[in-house]
């Protein structure tokens, strides 16, 4: 057995060694320019997702513990939610089944972002955790910024999940009550409907524990950078069945691109009762206002990127801006039927409003740096969702097989009636930038020639069932079915100088699908190395937009294959490989246009992924510790009746991309702790938009990062972009370029008390 091990541990060594090495050779001759798999033992709980750690209660050693002494509650020991992490990787995961599943076991691939990482990195926002999830690619998109790119595919902001629940917002979330996230790698339609076939995205809050702590946190930075943030937990009364927790931060910053800034509030209080050892009840809320400036990045000239400077602000900063704010409330009710059954239901309401001006490029006047550019004021943007999920989960013995099986239900409604947006016409007034000098004159927008007004309800009930069976001790099998059923109601009209261009046009639909998910594992060795594959199917019923067309919406079908395998390189190590491909009909493809309403959305034929993921998470050693990941992804799409992206690739998707982190502790005993960490991007060069010719240049981006902690008083420092690298993150078009951020300081100190 520990010769196998050994040789299996090197031949991964020298595949991985490989794959990074030719990826070295890609970048520099610019071609394209922790845990122990053991299986805890699971009893049945209440709320859902874990919670792990106390939180930042004790730091010890680098990782957050719960403190010693204090029991643990009923939700921190279900069979909807993981056990606590320490380190890197988490062993197991809820978002690929919706019930707790050691990743060993399971036919599937979920990144997981633990709280350690979240906090060794000092991550605000979604794009800074993109380097730790392998195929995860940023987009730049400043209307939607948690959109961002995965397996080839967009995964939109509203696709986002929240404690299993969906989240559909706009709003840039906020990490302070975030415990970790866990990202499920293909089709997830059998648990979730509606969704992406590359991917879904599940943020797991922190819940109340059964413990008094407060704990502080101050950041600084560079760029007038300051966030501060509290987390405190405690006993509502003297019984001790009643558990709060707040989590609140508040953060300002000008950044690094001129006339920028961003100012944000955010508090999420909890409350737990723990009824008896069988049932408790968790109630979430959120409040989270954010203010920016609306900044759509920089533009090329003549198929330059570089031409301007990256801090060059080409919009209207006496009118330009964004708002987004939300409020959302969730709650959770847990009971454990008998010895087998466990059931969890949970209800969510979210409300947000993203008013915004913008001042935007929408052509380069050729042979100069003059853009004539656009304005889009949003004076009304109100959404809203309500969603209910009834979860039935069981594990028991059947003809002699052990199974995992879930039983559930989804119903949710969205509505968006109120959107409204008033656009400038070209020339009128004349809204010119030289970019190389530029001059902001601030013109009022004293007219409303264009007008693009709509509603879009969604209602979608499905209904769903799954389960996971040990054959026997090398195999198992997981399949499932769902059927969604889904009304769509989209209004919209256009008018310019009142005179209707569209509509007003009504489109009123139902959509009736059934998606199936299969996989089967083998372990050779049980709980040390597995061989998987699995096919899924995916479906996302048409959702609103700048549709400028009367013709009937399609929806997204999806269907996946992937084969794979995860080995258990020491007990706190592990690796993954995975063959992946997708294929998705009737892709949305979003595009900036030089008419009102400057943004449109249209449906292309397909588009069709295939790609190669290669991971290595945990310990190496007691003191060191990496999260690394290699990707390859071929995408291309294919539409007879567009020949500008028909065999194209679409917008920022990199052929290969590289992400190194490894932390490494000098000093570390029960005294104190003293570590380093360094880590490296690399993004291969991408098109900048949909059937055009730019590509944004490849890139490598290096980061360090050095910590302390002693006792409960812990201090970091972290540097991102440490030799000041000039990049390109992303990108929606030609004239809209997310330029990447010069040298980067954050600081951070942290007491717990």
């Amino acid at each position: 057995m520990l010769r196998l091990r050994r040789l299996i541990l090197a031949q991964t060594w020298v595949a991985m060694g490989i794959a990074l090495s030719s990826t070295g050779v890609l970048a520099q001759d610019a071609q394209r320019a922790t845990d122990e798999p053991t299986l805890p033992e699971v009893k049945v709980e209440v709320t859902p997702l874990p919670t792990g750690n106390s939180p930042d209660s004790v730091f010890n050693n680098g990782n957050f513990t719960s403190t010693p002494g204090a029991p643990p509650t009923i939700t921190q020991n279900s069979i909807f939610g993981s056990p606590p992490t320490q380190g890197y990787r988490a062993t197991s995961s809820t978002t690929g089944t919706i019930v707790n599943v050691p990743d060993i076991q399971l036919p599937a691939s979920v990144s997981v972002v633990t709280n350690e990482v979240l906090h060794d990195q000092q991550a605000l926002r979604i794009n800074d955790v993109f380097r730790d999830v392998a195929g995860a690619a940023k987009l730049g998109d400043q209307l939607r910024p948690d959109s961002f790119i995965l397996r080839g595919f967009e995964v939109a902001s509203r696709n986002y999940r929240k404690n299993g629940l969906l989240d559909p917002t706009y709003t840039p979330r906020d990490f302070a009550n975030v415990e970790r996230i866990e990202i499920l790698k293909g089709p997830s339609s059998i648990l979730y409907g509606a969704s992406q076939p590359s991917g879904t995205v599940n943020l797991i809050t922190k819940k109340p524990l059964n413990d008094d702590f407060t704990r502080w946190t101050s950041q600084f930075g560079s760029f007038n950078f300051q966030r501060h943030t509290i987390d405190a937990n405690g006993k509502v009364n003297d019984d001790g069945n009643v558990l709060f927790r707040v989590n609140a931060a508040y953060e300002n910053s000008d950044g690094f691109r001129d006339f920028g800034y961003n100012e944000r509030e955010f508090v999420a209080p909890s409350v737990s009762w723990l009824i008896d050892e069988e049932t408790a009840i968790t109630w979430e809320g959120e409040y989270l206002k954010d203010r920016r400036r609306f900044d759509t990045g920089v533009a090329a000239v003549d198929g330059s990127v570089s031409t301007l400077p990256i801090t060059t602000y080409l919009g209207e900063p006496g009118n330009d801006f964004q708002t987004f704010q939300d409020w959302r409330q969730s709650v959770f009710l847990d009971h454990k039927i008998d010895d087998i059954w466990t059931m969890r239901a949970g209800a969510t309401t979210i409300f947000y409003h993203a008013p915004s001006s913008g001042t935007f490029p929408d052509e380069q006047i050729a042979g100069t740096t003059t853009f004539n550019r656009g304005r889009q004021n949003i004076t009304q943007f109100f959404e809203q969702y309500y969603g209910v999920t009834v979860n039935l989960a069981g594990e028991y013995e059947l003809a002699g097989l052990e199974h995992k099986t879930v039983i559930g239900t989804e119903q949710g409604w969205f509505i968006s009636n109120n959107f409204r947006s008033e656009s400038s016409l070209p020339g009128f007034p004349p809204l010119t930038i030289d970019g190389a000098n530029p001059v902001y004159t601030n013109p009022p927008f004293v007219l409303t020639p264009a007008v693009f007004d709509s509603g879009f309800r969604q209602n979608r009930h499905g209904f769903y069932a799954q389960d996971l069976v040990k054959l026997d001790e090398h195999w198992s099998a997981m399949y499932g079915l769902r059927f969604d059923r889904a009304n769509v109601v989209f209004d919209r009209q256009l008018a310019i100088l009142g005179i209707p261009i569209l509509g007003p046009v009504e489109t009123d639909q139902n959509f009736d699908q059934w998606t199936p998910r299969a996989g089967l594992i083998y372990q050779p060795i049980p709980d040390v190395w597995s061989l998987y594959g699995n096919y899924s199917k995916s479906f996302d019923p048409p959702s609103g937009g700048p549709r400028l067309t009367t013709d009937p919406l399609k929806p997204e079908l999806g269907e996946s294959w992937e084969l794979g395998t995860k080995l258990q390189l020491t007990e706190r190590l592990a690796t993954q490989a995975a063959w992946f491909w997708i294929q998705k009909q009737n892709i949305t493809i979003d595009r900036q246009v030089s008419t009102p309403p400057f943004f449109v959305t249209t449906q292309a034929g397909l588009q069709e992924v295939q790609g190669v993921e290669l991971s290595l998470i945990g310990q190496m050693t007691d003191r060191w510790t990496t999260t690394t990941n290699y990707t390859l992804t071929d995408a291309l799409i294919h539409d007879d009746t567009d020949p500008t992206i028909d065999g194209r690739r679409p917008r920022n998707v990199p052929r290969h991309t590289v992400n190194v982190w490894s932390r490494y502790n000098v000093i570390q005993n029960e005294v104190h702790t003293l570590g380093g960490g360094l880590g490296l991007v690399y993004v291969d060069d991408r098109l900048a938009a949909y059937g055009g010719t730019l590509r944004l240049p490849d890139f490598t981006r290096w980061d360090s990062g050095v910590f302390y902690r002693r006792g409960r008083f812990d201090a970091a420092l972290y540097i991102e972009n440490m030799f000041d690298k000039r990049y390109y993150a992303g990108s929606i078009s030609d004239l809209q370029i997310t330029p990447g951020a010069p040298t980067t300081l954050r600081g951070q100190v942290g007491v717990t008390f």
